[in-house]
């Protein structure tokens, strides 16, 4: 799991249920809430190597952009799965495509691209690859609970001074 802020830890849960050993990576991350959530934490690299599937739940930013890519993928366990649902600009696409191809990855699952509406992607033609829009968020009932969320983290920092589930710092 790259990536452990609230819907990476939601992913947690349910590999676990699986019976998954779990390894990520999150730099924002304590070592005690990992554990506390059996997930051993471990440098990207490590991650690369070591997981069967990996899920990907990171914000864009310079350091996360075209962070799968053929480097990358080749770093990877061959036969490794990916699950990409955070950001089509972390994902090379010609790159996954090819290693698709090659087998070096068994299997990709994603529903957010580089272009958006999905066109003129080599992965469209793919059989090992599941291909969604990404519409999840886009309920009435996900904007309202987006916006409720939204107003209990300012009202926790406004009372307490913490902060949860920010992109650019740790939760403090």
């Amino acid at each position: 799991i790259v990536g452990l802020g609230r819907i990476g830890m939601q992913v947690a849960r349910r590999a676990r249920a699986f019976g998954m050993e779990l390894v990520g990576h999150d730099p924002f991350v304590s070592v005690a809430i990992a554990k506390d959530q059996a997930i051993r934490l471990a440098g990207l690299e490590e991650v690369y190597a070591a997981a069967d599937y990996i899920t990907l739940h990171v914000g864009l930013t310079p350091q996360t952009t075209g962070m799968i890519n053929q480097a990358s993928i080749a770093k990877m366990k061959k036969g490794v799965r990916l699950v990409n649902c955070a950001r089509g600009e972390l994902v090379n696409e010609p790159d996954l495509a090819r290693a698709l191809q090659e087998g070096q990855v068994a299997g990709a699952a994603l529903d957010v691209f580089t272009e958006e509406p999905l066109k003129n992607s080599p992965l469209t033609s793919l059989s090992n690859v599941i291909l969604t829009p990404h519409v999840g968020g886009s309920t009435f009932e996900a904007q309202e609970a987006v916006g409720v969320q939204i107003a209990r983290q300012v009202k926790e920092f406004l009372k307490h001074g913490v902060i949860q589930n920010a992109v650019n710092v740790p939760s403090v």
